[in-house]
This record gives structure tokens, C-alpha cells and sequence, in this order.
């Protein structure tokens, strides 16, 4: 038998699950390479980034990042004078 209360068993056990999770989303980010981008945004860009959140229906800011991302990379594979395009935006 344990000394344990009913209480004690329940936090220990959520603690517990708490802990297997983070080890498998810590497993998780080890296995598919990531890493932190830390990065300074000003007002404007905070804006842009959320309209392209907003017009992609993305549910968080960092998966309409990285989908930009990807896109504009496949972009500058398939399309190099589009990519230019879209990269010069009328700069030239």
C-alpha cells in the first residue's frame, strides 16, 4: 500500500504526463531539425504578417511565416524572373 492520498496520486500522475509530454515534443523538434528564429519586427511588418495570416486562414502567425517561406523558395526555384518580381516589389 502507499501513503498516498487521492489528491497526491492525481497531481503526481498529471506531472507525470506533463513530463512524457514535453520529452516527446522535445524528441519531436530534435528529430525534425528545429531551431529558435528570434527576430525584431516593427509595427508595419507586424501588420503585413498578420494580413498574410489573416487572407491565408492560418490559425498561428509562425505556420503562415514558414508557408511564406516555402512558397517564396519554391517560387525562386520555378519561377526565377517572379521571384525577382515579388523580391525587387518595384525597387529597382
Amino acid at each position: 500500500m502507499t501513503d498516498e492520498t487521492p489528491k497526491q496520486r492525481k497531481t503526481r500522475l498529471t506531472r507525470e504526463r506533463k513530463r512524457a509530454q514535453r520529452k516527446r515534443d522535445s524528441n519531436k523538434r530534435l528529430a525534425m531539425g528545429a531551431s529558435k528564429l528570434k527576430m525584431e519586427i516593427y509595427s508595419g511588418t507586424q501588420t503585413e504578417l498578420e494580413h498574410i495570416r489573416t487572407a491565408g486562414q492560418f490559425d498561428e502567425t509562425e505556420h503562415a511565416l514558414t508557408m511564406t517561406i516555402h512558397d517564396v523558395a519554391a517560387l525562386s526555384r520555378t519561377n526565377p524572373r517572379a521571384f525577382q518580381r515579388l523580391i525587387k516589389g518595384g525597387r529597382q
